[in-house]
C-alpha cells in the first residue's frame, strides 16, 4: 500500500522517537528532504503526495543509519558552517558549530589587516581555515594535518570552495610546519582535547563515527596543546594571536601553561551554550 511523504515522515519520527533521538522529527524531515530532493517548501506543496518506491527505501535505509546513531551530517555528506556547505565523512571530525567561534574570533584579529597568512594546525575537513579565507580574500592559508585522509577531504573542500589557489596543505606531525611559522601571521587550531578516559563516554555518534586521532587528547587532554605551544613559542614572531578550541573547562589550564611559553593577552569566547570554547592568546 502507498504512502504519502506526510505518513512517511510520521513513520521516520517515530522511529527514531522509539530509539531514543532527542530531535527525532527534525532529523527525520532532514532526511525525508534529502531522499526525495526537496526543499521545504517542496514539502510543504507535496507532503501528500505518494512516495516512488525509490524514494521510499532510500529514506527508510537513512532511517535505519540514523537509528543507528550515524550522525545526520555524515548521512547526507554534507554539512552547514559558518553559511557554507561542506562535504564531511568518516575522514574527519565532522564540523560542529560550536567550532564557528573559532571563525569568529579568528575575523576579529585579523580586522585590522588586509593580507596576511594564517595557519590552521590540525585542519581535519578544512572548515576552520576554508570559511576564514572565505571572508578575507587577500589572505593565504596553510592547512596542516598527519592524517592524509583527513587531507584528501581538506584539499575536496577547497577545491569545492575555489579556494585551492589560496590554500596549501602539509601532512605531518606539528613540526611539519616549522619552517613556515616564521611568515604566519594568525594560528587556528582545533586540535584534539577529549581526555582518553572520556572516549568511552562520548555520544555513539561521535565515539562510532569521527576519527579517534582528532579526539583523544591524552589523559588529561592537553597533550597537543603542550607540544603547540612548545613549537609555536620557538618558532612564531612576536605579536602574532594564537587561537585554540578547547574543551569546555580546559581555559584556565590552558593560559597556565602558556603563560610559561610566554604567551599573554588571553582572551576567551563562549560557546553557543555559554561554555568555554576558544581561548586567543598572543605570542611576546
Amino acid at each position: 500500500m502507498g504512502v504519502t511523504f506526510a505518513d512517511l515522515l510520521r513513520q521516520g519520527a517515530a522511529r527514531l522517537f522509539e530509539d531514543g533521538l532527542d530531535n527525532a522529527r527534525g532529523d527525520a524531515k532532514l532526511l525525508l528532504l534529502a531522499a526525495a530532493g526537496f526543499s521545504g517548501s517542496d514539502f510543504i506543496l507535496r507532503e501528500h503526495d505518494m512516495v516512488s518506491d525509490d524514494v521510499r527505501a532510500s529514506y527508510e535505509a537513512m532511517i535505519t543509519r540514523r537509528a543507528e546513531r550515524e550522525p545526520v551530517s555524515k548521512i547526507l555528506g554534507v554539512v552547514e558552517f559558518f553559511g557554507r556547505t561542506f562535504r564531511t565523512d568518516s575522514r574527519a571530525l565532522a564540523p560542529r558549530q560550536d567550532s564557528e567561534r573559532l571563525v569568529e574570533a579568528a575575523l576579529e584579529a585579523s580586522a585590522g589587516q588586509s593580507a596576511g597568512r594564517v595557519i590552521d594546525l590540525g585542519t581535519g575537513s578544512g572548515c576552520l581555515l576554508l570559511s576564514f579565507l572565505q571572508e578575507r580574500p587577500a589572505w593565504q592559508g596553510l592547512g596542516v594535518d598527519i592524517s592524509p585522509d583527513a587531507l584528501s577531504l581538506a584539499r575536496e573542500n577547497a577545491d569545492h570552495m575555489s579556494l585551492q589557489d589560496r590554500v596549501r596543505f602539509l601532512e605531518g606531525s606539528w613540526a611539519v610546519a616549522q619552517d613556515q611559522l616564521a611568515e604566519i601571521d594568525l594560528v587556528i587550531s582545533n586540535p584534539p582535547y577529549i581526555p582518553t578516559g572520556d572516549l568511552d563516554g562520548l555520544d555513539p555518534e561521535v565515539r562510532r563515527h569521527d576519527p579517534a586521532l582528532a579526539l583523544d587528547g591524552g589523559s588529561d587532554g592537553l597533550n597537543a596543546y603542550r607540544d603547540l605551544l612548545i613549537l609555536l613559542s620557538e618558532r612564531l614572531r612576536s605579536g602574532v594571536p594564537v587561537l585554540f578550541e578547547i574543551g569546555f573547562d580546559q581555559a584556565e589550564l590552558l593560559k597556565s601553561l602558556a603563560e610559561g611559553h610566554g604567551f599573554a593577552e588571553f582572551t576567551v569566547r563562549k560557546d553557543f551554550s555559554g561554555h568555554n570554547r576558544v581561548v586567543g592568546m598572543v605570542q611576546q
